[in-house]
């Protein structure tokens, strides 16, 4: 009975021992931690910035600003073209609402227990309608700011125009984003 008593009591320390090593062995990896994890994020971080300012120097939006820099546009064809963008936000502003309220008018349409087919063409019909008016009004405002250019600005300008009428945005949308102050 003795000789279990001592082999309980030596399990016992022995345990305890182990335990008080391995507590205070992780309580010296934890110092050791931060540092190491600090060290491996703030690596990551910097991969990650140089891989977002490699991406960025080579993104459309860069080479749209190279784009509008190279057209050295005068203060006056400046304050033009942003009354006329500030003119063409509104416009677009109002029928883009106008689509929101058709889509979610469809969406109505569609909870009611038989839905009007004939209701819900009308409502996709209008929502082209908007679609289409917003692109003629695109097309407006790039006519406009084009003749606002001097014809060798005009001559920088990229042919097959039609397609990049709409692309047209992202190039007011990048100029403002880099501070070009369209």
């Amino acid at each position: 009975m003795k000789t279990k008593f001592v082999i309980l009591t030596l399990i016992v320390a022995i345990t305890v021992v182990f335990l008080g090593v391995a507590q205070y062995s992780s309580a010296q990896q934890g110092k050791l931690l931060p540092g190491v994890k600090q060290k491996v994020q703030q690596q990551n971080c910097y991969e990650f910035r140089d891989m977002m300012k490699e991406r960025l120097e080579k993104s459309p939006v860069a080479k749209m600003k190279e784009f509008v820099e190279s057209l050295n546009l005068s203060e006056e064809q400046k304050n033009k073209i942003r009354r006329i963008d500030l003119d063409f936000q509104k416009e677009i502003l109002g029928l883009k609402n106008k689509v929101e309220i058709n889509q979610l008018e469809i969406k109505i349409l569609f909870l009611e227990k038989d839905p009007d087919l004939i209701k819900i063409r009308t409502k996709l019909q209008e929502i082209a309608n908007l679609e289409t008016e917003m692109k003629i009004k695109a097309i407006e405002e790039y006519l406009t700011i084009k003749g606002i250019l001097t014809p060798e600005q005009q001559e920088k300008l990229p042919e097959g125009i039609p397609f990049q009428i709409f692309a047209f945005r992202k190039f007011i949308d990048a100029a403002k984003m880099f501070g070009n102050n369209l």
